[in-house]
């Protein structure tokens, strides 16, 4: 196949109505490639998430264009594969036409004309952005709560503990002179009520019944509150206390209290990128288990469980493919894929079918990270996943929609060859009717004439026919719109007939002969009328055409067109046999046909 064939065969796809309105309304970026790469269609919200404003700047260029290094290698290579007709899939980032970074899940299908040959590529780009955004936050956020975690650790072992007593006996609080400093100023010496001060009102409450048990009980304390410094400004304070007792008395609590600012701070700071990331995963649509091998646990995040009706267990997620929610044919797929070298380096991407306990199938997309000690023992997995079940449907809808597309063009291809058997035939029609209206005419103004009415009963019978499809027409039709314009008196009695459309035209032209005769020479010239009887064997059907009550007829000195027509044209159509009689009393024509696939008697319905 020459390029100009691939790129008209490529447009020819992107232009079809059917194949165009299922792919407009994808929600997802649609494209149809021809085999060099280049744009043949995208659909509007291809333009809105591509950012590229008019779809017409985007047609006709290198899809491999919209890639930057190394991602262009790697589409580079899908677009090989699927010019060989194997279906592609990979996930990447680009920067759309307005320089916005975004992640695109990718699949690349051949679309393939009859003999099988590779003919387009279509392209379907679904934006993942957050998906694989909330994946790195979840990694980054691991990462910081590592290293927030040994600064604490640092700070914890670098601070000064602000050392205090308390002597119960002279209700006094004594600090030293790091507490001081802690609290940034103040008395070193003070009344043992005055150190509930420093805290928040709500708080004096409980901190006071605290230093009650310890007087009462011998209790120790340790406690965390906010607290306000002498210059006013806020922080947070860790404190723990030990009982002083002498003689089996508690008369005091000495102890130390550290700032914990700085540690209360990043501890809201994850607390708020937990929950950040955590609504970034429920808005994805996303839900995340981290299994920990060593604990044998699995813990959950976002949204509800990914396709199935029940929470999956350590053991339906452990090993792949080995659990009892996984459709069965998917099994072998998905072990495969753990199974391949790259498994445990990079993440593995799946999408299989479930089985929810209610019977109904749906599909996951899941992607995998195992986490193995020195010796490849797993340590920590963490699969995230969604359910796609509605977008594996709009998929299934559009390869419908491209295989109705297929029937449509074939059906549309009989009924052209249909159409130019027809047109040639009715040519072949008009230009015997033509050849044999000029032989009998005695001038051409007789031979219009005679033209004119003829065509104008064929194009009756051609009405007639495709209101039925040309699916064939009734006799009884034919008597009535070939008789009943002339408003004379005729009948038509027996059975009704189903001819096929040649039949149709033979018999319709031999009534019209017959009616402009009995017009001109026979019954209708006077006053007469026109009795058509329908006789059905076993084998033919008998119809005859009889006329009376007109003036007496005479054997004709020579014969004519509508002779011709009826001895010859139509005998030799029906396979059967015509007969015209010229008698006084009125002219009888009697036609005689086997039955066929072509010309059926009508069974009338029960009434």
């Amino acid at each position: 196949m020459t390029a100009l064939a691939v790129n008209l065969a490529a447009t020819s796809f992107a232009s079809d109505g059917l194949l165009r309105s299922a792919l407009e309304n994808s929600p997802d970026c649609v494209k149809i490639l021809d085999l060099d790469g280049r744009l043949q269609f995208i659909n509007r919200n291809g333009v809105i998430l591509l950012g590229g404003g008019d779809a017409g700047a985007l047609l006709g260029r290198s899809w491999l264009g919209l890639w930057d290094d190394p991602e262009r290698a790697v589409a580079a290579q899908a677009l090989d594969a699927a010019a060989r007709c194997e279906v592609q899939r990979f996930t990447a980032p680009t920067r759309t036409c307005s320089g916005e970074l975004r992640h695109f899940d990718v699949v690349l299908s051949p679309l393939r004309n009859d003999r099988g040959e590779c003919i387009a590529i279509l392209v379907t780009s679904r934006d993942v952005t957050e998906r694989e955004m909330a994946l790195l936050a979840a990694e980054a956020r691991e990462r910081t709560a590592e290293v927030q975690a040994a600064v604490l650790r640092s700070a914890a072992e670098m601070t000064k503990l602000a050392g205090w007593e308390i002597d119960f006996r002279q209700g006094l609080l004594v600090q030293s002179e790091e507490s001081v400093r802690l609290l940034r100023g103040g008395p070193r010496v003070l009344p043992m009520e005055r150190g509930l001060d420093m805290y928040d009102p709500e708080d004096h409450a409980w901190i006071g019944e605290l230093l009650a048990r310890a007087r009462d009980h011998g209790e120790r304390i340790s406690y965390e509150a906010r607290y306000t410094r002498a210059d006013g400004t806020r922080g947070w304070v860790r404190i723990f206390g030990e009982p002083v007792y002498e003689e089996g008395v508690c008369v005091g609590l000495r102890g130390a209290g550290m700032d914990i600012t700085d540690e209360k701070v990043a501890q809201e700071a994850i607390q708020r990128a937990e929950q950040r990331l955590l609504l970034a995963i429920q808005l994805a649509g996303l839900r995340v288990y981290e299994l920990d091998f060593p604990t044998h646990t699995v813990t959950r995040h976002g949204a509800s469980p990914i396709a199935l009706d029940r929470e999956p267990a350590f053991e339906d997620i452990w090993p792949p493919g080995d659990n009892t929610y996984m459709h069965p044919r998917d099994v072998d797929r998905v072990k495969a894929q753990w199974a391949s070298p790259d498994a445990g380096e990079t993440p593995i991407r799946s999408e299989f079918r479930v089985l929810r306990s209610d019977g109904e199938v749906r599909w996951a997309f899941t992607v995998t990270k195992v986490e193995r000690d020195a010796t490849g023992q797993p340590l920590r997995l963490l699969a995230a996943g969604m359910d796609i079940t509605e977008r594996k449907r709009a998929e299934l809808e559009m390869l419908q929609a491209m295989r109705k597309m297929r029937e449509h063009q074939e059906h549309q291809k009989l009924l052209l060859d249909e159409l130019n058997h027809r047109v040639k035939n009715t040519l072949a029609s008009v230009q015997s009717v033509a050849g044999q209206t000029l032989r009998d005419a005695h001038d051409l103004a007789e031979a219009r004439e005679l033209f004119v009415q003829r065509l104008m009963a064929l194009s009756a019978t051609h009405n007639l026919l495709v209101k039925t499809a040309w699916e064939g027409a009734s006799f009884g039709d034919l008597v009535a719109i070939t008789l009943k314009p002339y408003g004379r008196p005729f009948a038509c009695t027996g059975p009704d007939l189903r001819l096929d459309p040649n039949f149709a035209i033979s018999f319709g032209m031999a009534l019209h002969e017959l009616t402009i005769n009995a017009v001109k020479h026979g019954a209708w010239k006077g006053s007469g009328r026109i009795d058509i009887a329908v006789e059905n064997g076993e084998e033919e059907v008998v119809i005859t055409w009889r006329e009376s009550g007109g003036p007496p007829v005479t054997q004709p000195a020579r014969r004519g067109f509508g002779s011709r027509l009826l001895e010859r044209g139509v005998a030799g159509e029906v396979h059967g046999e015509v007969r015209l009689d010229f008698v006084p009393s009125g002219v009888i024509c009697t036609i005689r046909a086997p039955l066929s696939a072509r010309l059926q008697a009508i069974q009338p319905e029960a009434a």
